[in-house]
């Protein structure tokens, strides 16, 4: 069974808003690089921590890119599966860190 246009555009929505988190992501690295840049002292522990999340948000965007690019009904339920997942894993991984770095500092 074909699946519906909507249905369809709700996957990519998926796709799109992994999008946009890994965007969010990438802004508080930016924060990361400024404070460094500007010599804000900061524990050693913190470069890491900023950098965990990427393991989930690199697939993500990856899924999310294949997923708008291919028309196949099949590959499209599992990519948005896979990339929704990867997204939840780091916005989790993302706040987590936040809460940890709060408690450090």
């Amino acid at each position: 069974m074909k699946p519906t246009a909507e249905t369809t555009e709700m996957r990519r929505l998926v796709g799109k808003v992994a999008l946009l988190i890994a965007f969010i992501y990438l802004l508080v690295l930016l924060g990361g690089v400024i404070a460094l840049v500007q010599d804000v002292s900061v524990p050693a522990i913190t470069w890491p921590l900023l950098i965990l999340p990427a393991a989930a948000f690199i697939p993500s965007v990856s899924y999310a890119v294949q997923l708008h690019r291919i028309s196949d009904p099949g590959r499209m339920k599992i990519l948005w599966r896979r990339c929704g997942l990867c997204a939840l894993t780091g916005i989790a991984m993302l706040i987590a860190t936040a809460i940890i770095l709060n408690q450090v500092n």
